[in-house]
Order: structure tokens, then C-alpha cells, then sequence
């Protein structure tokens, strides 16, 4: 041992430079390490990723694989059906008057104008009534305004506002009772005629499912060769609107079962998105 007391405090401060220094490269060598753990860990994530990348386009290119093989198959076994099968034809319907889709479409028309009820008929005569005299009495005090003398400016005033209460006003329309009757009419004998039509088209749908025949290609485009299993009635509702819309509306394509859709809103836009959506889900696997 060191007798000298700074000599000794030297040698430990050394001592202790020399720890400190392994210390630092000890240091040095664990974040070396972590570094390059790290940078293992990520080129790993980085291949997983571009692994299940790789993986799900693979199931993309097979599911696009599987539903063009549905489509072959479903082409094929067109082809041999029809060799085989008798068609059904929902296109021709002699049964069905073009009188029957004349009141469908009038009676649609009738339930999309703007109607009266009772209730409001009597609270719009009642305003009309109150705008005519405001109006008789609005004019007659616009002629006394010529006859006041130049002194009364009260009653000149008074005169005046009276004529102003009118004039920036608009007359209510009156209720039609003759159109709310014929759309009444119009309305129920339309009720009556798709109730009528939609029977006949669902019997002879009903018809080609029993005897197993061949759809036109525009109704399996759009429903399907078939029934989703549990759902038939519904599926039967909708392919009986898909034809009545056909005819109503007079499509014809043979391979568009609905057409183009229609821009402007109303009955028909509002039945084609309908039908629309719920042909698509009929479709869904």
C-alpha cells in the first residue's frame, strides 16, 4: 500500500478511469448488439410482411379464378340445359292488357302528386278566404289614399300599411277536389291491377321453377339460376317486380334485366335501386 496519500488517491482515480472506460465499452457493445437485434427483428417483420403481401394477392387471383370458373360453369350447363330443357319465357305475356299497366302507371302517378287531406283542404280555403278580404280591404284603402286630404298623415299612414299587409303576398293555390277525386280513383284501380298482374306473373314463375325450365339470360344475370336456400318466396317477390317493372316500363334487353337507371327521382328510381340491391345480394355466395 501507497503511504503517500496523494500518490494513493492517484493510483484509485486511475483505477477508477480504467472501470469507467471498460464500463463505456461494455456499454458500447450492448447497444451494438440491440442494434443489430433490432435491425433482425425488422428485416424479419418486413419479410413476414411481404409474405402475407405475396399471400393475400395469391387468394385474390384464386378467388377471381373461382368466380370466373362459376361463370363457365354456369355457361355451360346453359348450354347443356338447353339442349335438354325447355326455356321459360317471361317475356311475352298476352294475358296481360296493356290496360292493366296503363292504370299500374296512372295510379303510381296519382300517389306521387301532391294531395290534400280533408283536414288541410278546410285550412286552405279558410286562408284563401283571409287573403280575399285582406286583399278587398287592402285595395279599398289604396283608393282612399287618393281622396285624403294633404293634412292627415295618420290616417294617410294607416292607409298605406294596410296596402303594404297585402302586397307582398301570394294567393294559396286552391285544393283541386276533381284531381284528389280521379287520383282517389286512380289510386285504388291501380292497387287493384298490380295485385292482378303481379298474380299472373308469379303463377308462371312458380310454373318454371316446379318444371325445373330454363330463365332467359337477362333473369339469371340478375337473380340467379336459382333460389338462395331459405329464401325462395323472397326471391320469388322480387323476380315477379323484376318482370313487372320489364313491362311497365318496356324494357327489352336481353341481357340487362332492369336498363339503364333512371336519372330523374320518382317511383321508378326509387323500384329500380330496390330491385337493384336486392338482386345483388340474391347473388352473393
Amino acid at each position: 500500500m501507497n503511504i503517500d496519500p496523494v500518490k494513493a488517491l492517484d493510483d484509485k482515480i486511475e483505477r477508477l478511469k480504467k472501470e469507467v472506460k471498460s464500463l463505456e465499452t461494455r456499454i458500447d457493445n450492448a447497444q451494438t448488439d440491440a442494434a443489430h437485434h433490432q435491425l433482425s427483428q425488422s428485416n424479419q417483420l418486413k419479410d413476414t410482411n411481404r409474405k402475407v403481401t405475396k399471400t393475400g394477392d395469391r387468394v385474390t387471383e384464386l378467388a377471381e379464378s373461382v368466380h370466373r370458373l362459376e361463370r363457365l360453369l354456369v355457361a355451360l350447363n346453359r348450354k347443356v340445359r338447353a339442349g335438354e330443357t325447355r326455356k321459360a319465357d317471361f317475356d311475352a305475356w298476352p294475358e296481360i292488357d296493356d290496360a292493366d299497366l296503363a292504370k299500374i302507371l296512372k295510379g303510381q302517378e296519382a300517389y306521387a302528386r301532391r294531395s290534400f287531406t280533408p283536414q288541410e283542404a278546410k285550412d286552405t280555403r279558410r286562408a284563401i278566404a283571409e287573403y280575399d278580404r285582406a286583399a278587398l280591404e287592402a285595395v279599398d284603402a289604396a283608393e282612399a289614399l287618393t281622396h285624403l286630404p294633404p293634412n292627415a298623415e295618420a290616417l294617410w299612414r294607416r292607409h298605406y300599411k294596410q296596402w303594404q299587409s297585402i302586397a307582398g303576398k301570394e294567393r294559396p293555390e286552391a285544393p283541386d277536389d276533381d284531381t284528389h277525386a280521379r287520383d282517389t280513383v286512380a289510386k285504388s284501380t291501380g292497387n287493384e291491377a298490380i295485385k292482378h298482374v303481379r298474380n299472373l306473373i308469379r303463377v308462371r314463375l312458380e310454373d318454371a321453377v316446379a318444371s325445373d325450365l330454363l330463365f332467359p339470360a337477362w333473369f339469371e344475370n340478375v337473380l340467379g339460376p336459382a333460389a338462395p336456400p331459405g329464401r325462395a318466396d323472397d326471391w320469388l317477390y322480387t323476380a315477379t317486380d323484376v318482370v313487372l317493372y320489364r313491362l311497365l316500363h318496356e324494357v327489352t334487353s336481353p341481357a340487362d334485366a332492369l336498363g339503364p337507371a333512371p336519372e330523374e327521382d320518382g317511383h321508378r328510381k326509387t323500384l329500380h335501386d330496390r330491385l337493384t340491391s336486392e338482386c345483388a345480394d340474391y347473388r352473393r355466395p
